[in-house]
């Protein structure tokens, strides 16, 4: 009886045990979705201006190039389109200096010719601008802000036979001049670039298709120009391309990407002072080609490809820290 006795016990504890353990309320996610795009976008790209953020070109869920920029406001989770680009264009780099946005270079056309184009968009008038062009046609690069330089690295010149573009080409909107300098010592497209503490970092990409994707990262001093060195960092938990990037409290976190075969859910986080990677909660819809950028601390990641190659959504997902 006593050994009866005993065993009943066990159990009821093991069942509070168990209820307790249901009763604890599930892990909060640290995603949540915001409004959906106003029509489906790959390799469109997107920065944050004035608290609003702008996404422009990209293909539509036919694979055509588009003209179409949209302005997205996180106050009242409300999208509008703005003045359409002069021409179509896909894979173009935006980044924001100053007051001003800039979209540069990029694919046109069905036979997806790369462009040499630099424009500018003037929020005050909703129009955009021609500058001065880029030293050499390239869609498919990376591009980011350090100090009062624009950066541009990456990507290809002819996209049939795949004419990589070596230099690094940089940009000095105070006196509206391009300088191309010390080439990237990894040729690829469909990377990544940010800059934390007035480095440029590099990250990922592939070479031609997702079957040759990159885990390389590479650094760069952009102040130092011609008389500068890249340097090899950690590379990537896994080779990515087609992959988008921000940057939260001067660490990089990077989203999605694809092989040939898998569209990724990947959040991987760099973190320059150490030099190291580690993971973050994954995308909840895994996506290649999408759009990142950040408002108040919170990531907006936008629009992509569900699937390996040529589609496209709508979707955004939103990541707070």
């Amino acid at each position: 009886m006593r050994g009866l006795r005993s065993a009943r016990k066990a159990r009821v504890v093991f069942l509070s045990a168990l209820a307790l353990l249901a009763a604890r309320p599930a892990p909060q996610s640290r995603w949540s979705t915001a409004a959906r795009l106003p029509e489906p976008l790959l390799d469109a790209h997107a920065a944050t201006l004035d608290g609003k953020i702008y996404v422009a070109g990209g293909l539509d869920s036919a694979g055509r190039p588009t003209r179409h920029a949209y302005r997205y406001d996180p106050s009242t989770d409300r999208w509008e389109r703005i003045s359409d680009l002069p021409a179509p264009r896909h894979g173009m780099p935006l980044v924001v200096w100053g007051d001003t946005l800039y979209a540069l270079g990029g694919f046109s056309g069905r036979e997806l010719r790369a462009e040499r184009t630099m424009w500018t968009y003037r929020a005050d008038r909703d129009l955009w601008v021609d500058r001065p062009q880029l030293p050499a046609p390239r869609g498919a690069g990376a591009a980011t802000v350090v100090d009062d330089l624009i950066v541009l690295v990456g990507g290809l010149m002819r996209f049939s036979d795949g004419g990589l573009v070596a230099a690094c080409a940089v940009y000095e909107p105070k006196v509206h001049a391009w300088i191309e300098v010390w080439p990237l010592p990894t040729l690829r497209d469909h990377l990544t670039a940010q800059a934390v503490d007035g480095i440029v970092y590099v990250i990922g990409g592939r070479l031609l298709s997702a079957a040759q994707n990159y885990d390389v990262v590479e650094a760069y001093h952009p102040r130092l120009l011609a008389g500068g060195r890249w340097s090899g960092r950690d590379a990537m938990p896994i080779p990515i391309g087609d992959l988008a990037s921000v940057v939260i409290n001067r660490k990089i976190h990077t989203f999605g990407g694809e092989t040939p075969n898998e569209v990724l859910d990947k959040h991987e986080v760099y973190d320059p002072a150490r030099d190291s990677w580690s993971e973050a909660e994954p995308l909840p819809t895994p996506r290649h080609g999408v759009a990142a950028a950040t408002v108040n601390g919170r990531v907006f990641v936008i629009g992509g490809s569900p699937k390996p190659g040529i589609a496209a959504t709508d979707i955004v997902e939103v990541y707070t820290p």
